[in-house]
């Protein structure tokens, strides 16, 4: 799916849509927010999901984040470029807009 597809399919969903890139290595410590949608466009991150098993989150792959689910992530050593999706009220608590 190309990028514009995915960006059309989140704001078709009546998502805000952004574009991040994160450094190798950035550790995202366990925590909560409301819910969003995350796209892998390069790179690659491992994501645990509440008190699941690490998982590669890959190049072409989504992951839903429920609203309140317990998550962290750790950068792979390529960095990971990815659409992030959420509400606007979301993005505004994280700072985003």
């Amino acid at each position: 799916m190309d990028m514009q597809a995915i960006e059309d399919k989140y704001t078709h969903m009546g998502l805000a849509v952004f574009h991040q890139s994160d450094q190798p290595g950035k550790i995202y410590k366990p925590h909560r927010h409301g819910a969003v949608h995350i796209y892998t466009v390069k790179g690659l991150a491992k994501l645990k999901l509440d008190n699941g098993d690490w998982q590669n989150v890959e190049a072409g792959q989504e992951i839903i984040i429920q609203d309140n689910q317990l998550h962290e992530a750790v950068v792979g050593p390529d960095g990971w470029d990815y659409i992030f999706a959420t509400t606007a009220q979301e993005a505004r608590h994280q700072g985003l807009t």
